[in-house]
């Protein structure tokens, strides 16, 4: 007995070590944490119909857009810190008065085709928005007088005609396209369907497929920045209902750019997780400052304004709370450059009644009226795209309160642009612009942008102090030194009140949990929602 004891005890010992190890084994994989691996897919539903594919082309519809991010790539990238990543650009230097930059590309760069990517890609695609017969207004008059020289096939030098330190911000605008494919081509060859049907880029994804509703792509073989899922699909819906409803059965994995009521439906759904991201957008009242405008050359009666409106109502009321308010032309997602100390006044009807009372507006059967003449104007707004005609309506009817008769003017945005901003025939106008990563706003307020074909639309009249902050505010590259400018124009600014800033609207996304690594930047641009893209993944080792 005790020798089969011996012997028994002698087995048990191995066995025992050997199970130790499996426990000790199973512990770490269970433990373990996940890993990425390559394969799988993900689709992404959109609202809307599929546009051009083209990058250089904003008339595009906004998804398309969108799904540029994907295919193709500006040289950097600037983060809502102000940091800026280099994308194309592997590293890059400035001259001392800050007028040239000098880009080394990527030696890895290359097309989706396999063709490496060249100086001369970049020096084209800079000649081709600045071409007179270039479509885009916005990007052809920001590369205006810039010279753009390759030094050798990987560096790239850009000369600026004057200071300008949100260069940069304005270079992460500009996809660089093919010049080994669409050199010697005339404008309306590059605009034409033909380059979009097979789009070659350096995103991580390349185009296979296009049909009806549905852009079939592919992991980039040759990008630098290789993803882990080996297919994206993106799919069009007529509605974002429609969207929801396919998210919800599973059928899609993803859905950008809800709307509240559609971000408050997915936060029920268990099996998405709902991201949200500020945005460099804001909407605002631009009031025409022209002398032949007789309602807004007294300051009194844009404070007035300003306090009428109950911005925090609109964003209630109207955006189902997915915005912020705005303060003031640098929006609070820039956060290094944002001055909180210089708030717009408080929503106060009795204080506007009184600004309008000390301003001779008197009163008269629910209408302020001087001389014979109402405080009634037209309010212009673009009609097709929501929700800025609700907002119109809502300010209309809090201008009311204070006896302003404002009279909201639907209009295409096309008209929005063409027949009253650019020419000035406008009364008071609700406008959306994009501000980008970038504080500098010199070419919205300037006094020196104020003429035709400038974008001051209100008419800013020249402001020694304010001009001179935005002057200095491009004249350095030390971020300290540009918060410090910016600081200060915001103080000048809201001291005239151009213009009545109304609330900047947060970016909603909605993407199943069965993808991992999907994540947002503290503020982002709608494409910007791709940054990560190459993290993101579905198959999972340990």
């Amino acid at each position: 007995m005790i020798r089969r004891g011996l012997l028994t005890l002698g087995v048990g010992v191995p066995l025992l070590a050997l199970l130790t190890v499996l426990v000790l084994v199973f512990r770490s994989v269970v433990l373990a944490p996940e890993a990425p691996r390559p394969g799988g897919t993900y689709v992404e539903g959109m609202v809307g119909q599929l546009g051009s594919l083209n990058p250089l082309y904003g008339e595009a519809t906004a998804g398309s857009n969108d799904l540029d991010a994907l295919l193709f790539e500006p040289l950097v990238r600037v983060l809502p810190t102000g940091a800026v990543q280099g994308r194309l650009a592997a590293h890059w230097d400035v001259t001392p008065d800050g007028r040239s930059y000098s880009f080394a590309l990527r030696p890895n760069g290359r097309w989706s085709d396999g063709t490496p990517v060249t100086a001369d890609d970049v020096v084209f695609t800079v000649r081709t928005v600045q071409d007179p017969q270039f479509p885009g207004a916005v990007l052809n008059q920001s590369w205006k007088d810039i010279i753009a020289t390759a030094i050798d096939a990987g560096h790239v030098r850009f000369a600026l005609p004057g200071h300008n330190a949100g260069f940069l911000a304005n270079l992460e605008l500009l996809d660089i396209v093919p010049s080994h494919l669409l050199a010697g081509r005339s404008m309306a060859e590059i605009a034409s369907a033909a380059p979009n049907l097979n789009p070659v880029g350096t995103g991580p994804f390349r185009m296979v497929a296009q049909s009806g509703d549905r852009i079939q792509l592919e992991r980039n073989p040759f990008a630098w920045r290789r993803p882990w899922l080996d297919t994206m699909t993106i799919r069009s819906f007529g509605s974002q209902a429609a969207a929801l409803d396919a998210l919800d059965r599973g059928q899609i994995d993803g859905l950008a750019n809800l709307t509240p009521s559609g971000a408050a439906q997915e936060r029920g759904n268990r099996q998405v997780s709902v991201l949200a991201a500020s945005t460099y957008q804001y909407a605002e009242l631009l009031m025409n400052l022209k002398t032949d405008e007789p309602f807004f050359q007294d300051i009194r009666v844009r404070q007035a304004i300003g306090k009428a409106i109950d911005r925090a109502a609109i964003i209630r009321n109207v955006l189902g709370g997915q915005a912020v308010p705005d303060d003031g032309p640098i929006p609070r997602s820039i956060a290094w450059a944002y001055d909180s100390a210089t708030q717009q006044p408080a929503h106060d009807t009795a204080a506007a009644a009184k600004l309008l009372d000390d301003a001779g507006w008197a009163l008269v059967n629910g209408v302020r009226t001087k001389g014979g003449t109402s405080l009634s104007f037209g309010l212009t707004v673009s009609s097709d795209v929501p929700p800025y005609e609700r907002v119109a309506e809502k300010i209309a009817e809090q201008l009311a309160q204070v006896g302003i008769i404002a009279e909201v003017r639907p209009v295409t945005t096309a008209s929005l642009i063409h027949d009253y901003l650019n020419p000035r025939v406008f009364d008071m106008t609700l406008t959306a612009f994009d501000n980008g990563p970038d504080p500098d706003v010199y070419t919205f307020w300037h006094s020196s942008q104020a003429h035709p074909g400038g974008f001051n639309f209100a008419g800013m009249k020249k402001n020694v102090f304010i001009d001179g902050d935005l002057e200095d505010g491009r004249n350095t590259l030390e971020l300290g030194a540009r918060a410090k400018a910016y600081m200060t124009f915001q103080e000048d600014f809201a001291k005239e009140i151009p213009a009545i800033f109304l609330y900047s609207p947060r970016y909603v996304m909605a993407v199943s949990r069965r993808i991992h690594g999907v994540r947002l930047d503290r503020a982002i641009e709608p494409e910007e929602r791709y940054a990560y893209v190459s993290d993101w993944y579905v198959e999972v080792g340990r």
